[in-house]
């Protein structure tokens, strides 16, 4: 394809973004200070414009790593209480290993964040009795954690329709354990244990949303 080439700061961003023009996405990622690479371009705008749609003012990531999604929830938080006159929205997350990196850049652009180092086994610890408009499953992909982090804080995710659990790698052989968690949460939905509605987005790693209807 053809269409002037976009610099950008790390090898990886050169590797999909030059290799395929792609202006609008080109922009949206040109002032991200993580590695974004071919697989990962599009779900961290899809969840910033739905937080946005949505006027989300407490977000959990389960699984900072290093910062690509961050960006995107720290900001519609952030953008979010600018336009509301929202005072008290954060976005919280945690990491079994959390890179300091993540936490330095977040605050360099003064957003409201909070990150701990925690197994998310350990849930919902500091967390405890925040309501949460969306939460992003991302961290450990085994079926012990993904379920675990879904039954530990479903409570605290908002309900009515008004709140919103993401789960990344609910398609593909790469995250295959993953998928096995997602489609345990699905069945339990079928079966009435959990009152949501939910679809999946079938890209290379996928993403499943569910949305809280009952309370």
């Amino acid at each position: 394809m053809g269409g002037e080439k976009v610099k950008f700061k790390f090898e990886k961003d050169q590797e999909y973004f030059n290799d395929f023009s792609a202006p609008v996405m080109s922009r949206i990622h040109s002032g991200h200070y993580t590695i974004i690479n071919s697989t990962i371009p599009f779900f961290g705008p899809m969840i910033y414009f739905l937080m946005r749609a949505t006027g989300a003012e407490q977000a959990l990531e389960i699984g900072t790593a290093e910062g690509y999604t961050s960006y995107y929830m720290a900001h519609a938080i952030n953008d979010n209480a600018v336009r509301y006159q929202m005072y008290g929205n954060r976005y919280y997350g945690i990491d079994i290993a959390l890179q300091h990196t993540v936490v330095e850049n977040l605050k360099k652009e003064e957003l409201p964040a909070i990150c701990y180092e925690m197994d998310s086994m350990k849930l919902p610890g500091p967390l405890a009795g925040i309501k949460f408009d969306l939460i992003f499953q991302d961290g450990c992909h085994d079926k012990e954690h993904v379920l675990y982090e879904f039954k530990t804080m479903y409570p605290q995710l908002k309900g009515g329709g008004n709140g919103y659990w993401i789960a990344h790698d609910c398609f593909g052989d790469p995250a295959r354990n993953a998928v096995d968690g997602v489609n345990e949460i699905i069945r339990l939905i079928k079966e009435g244990v959990y009152d949501m509605e939910y679809c999946r987005i079938w890209d290379i790693y996928g993403l499943a949303i569910f949305r809280k209807m009952g309370d």
